[in-house]
């Protein structure tokens, strides 16, 4: 598999890997269980392959049934927590993917109260939230509380955008702003921040708020998104943080 072929050359650099397995969500119970089947598999290779210790797989709650009429939500969860289960035997981590390009409370929740019920027996499991949405600075406080791994994200799609091209839009220095109101939450908190960000400003942020509250470098982590260069990782695990890499693969 591809995504584990990069996710050890990775390894070899001392950079941590993000697996995102994509693909559509789960239409019946059948493509559930195959999906569950996959991310099992996934976990299951890289123990053989031994680079599970510090894996971090990216889970989507569609893919494994949330979306089936009924019960989807149940099976999403006992699908859930099978994965988080696997992966916690073979030292990797799981983090829950938060869908969507809108503001959509009801879908927030519905992670987040599954998260809850997911870290009862995988206390390491964590979650992916937007910086942009308005509600995500009170998730913060109350995630930071209860020490969860949280993995603080810009709106999909800014990475892409030429970095002049952002900088000239209004949206792009709200966004920055209310990143870094996030991060400080964060920061200041027992919890687990894992900062996606491919921003200078607010990567340099990172390291003087961790200074300012006292972190120890493994206490959190730098996450990158696809186009960041491979020599901004291997600065950062060099210098002592813990970098990690997002690795993606489509079934």
């Amino acid at each position: 598999m591809d995504a584990l072929a990069r996710a050890a050359l990775a390894a070899d650099d001392r950079i941590l890997a993000t697996i995102d397995r994509l693909g559509p969500a789960a239409a019946d119970s059948t493509a559930a269980d195959a999906a569950t089947r996959a991310y099992l598999t996934l976990l299951d290779l890289a123990d053989r392959a031994g680079i599970a210790e510090d894996l971090d797989i990216c889970l989507r709650l569609p893919a494994i049934g949330r979306e089936i009429p009924h019960d989807g939500e149940k099976r999403a969860r006992d699908n859930a927590a099978e994965i988080c289960a696997r992966a916690r035997a073979v030292g990797a981590t799981v983090t829950l993917a938060t869908d969507g390009d809108i503001d959509d409370p009801a879908s927030v929740d519905e992670v987040l109260a599954a998260l809850a019920d997911l870290r009862r027996a995988a206390p390491t499991t964590g979650v992916t939230l937007r910086a942009d949405l308005r509600r995500t600075p009170a998730d913060c406080r109350e995630l930071a509380r209860s020490g969860a791994r949280v993995r603080l994200r810009l709106r999909p799609g800014w990475h892409l955008v030429r970095r002049s091209v952002a900088t000239a839009d209004p949206a792009f220095h709200d966004q920055r702003r209310g990143f870094a109101a996030c991060l400080g939450i964060l920061m200041a908190g027992p919890g687990y921040p894992m900062i996606a960000t491919q921003d200078p400003r607010l990567m340099a942020l990172t390291t003087r708020l961790a200074a300012r509250a006292g972190r120890h470098p493994d206490s959190f982590e730098f996450q990158t998104v696809r186009g960041t260069p491979r020599r901004e990782h291997r600065r950062l695990a060099a210098t002592g943080y813990r970098a990690r890499i997002y690795v993606s693969y489509r079934r």
